[in-house]
């Protein structure tokens, strides 16, 4: 099934898109966590750091947004440019 995304800042006809293909296994793979440095996200993504490097064996990063109000900036995506998935959190 696909998830339609919907992006306020683009006129009509905006062409559908779909999330990223789903990895076989986490299982020695590079993870990197986007804190978005709202309240209670980082505890969120540290537990998920936690639980990836125990039970999958995974390489994670965290990486944190200088905001939440506005879209990671090009430096910070790059840092995670070489990552298999990528999570981030939103916490209040």
């Amino acid at each position: 099934m696909a998830t339609i995304l919907i992006d306020p800042g683009v006129g009509e006809g905006a062409a559908a898109q779909s999330g990223a293909a789903r990895l076989a296994t986490l299982k020695g793979k590079r993870i990197g966590l986007l804190d978005n440095i709202k309240h209670n996200a980082e505890y969120l993504l540290l537990e998920l750091s936690e639980r990836l490097r125990a039970e999958h064996g995974c390489d994670v990063r965290l990486v944190k947004k200088k905001t939440y109000t506005k879209f990671a900036a090009p430096a910070v995506l790059a840092s995670l440019a070489d990552c298999d998935a990528v999570v981030t959190a939103i916490g209040d």
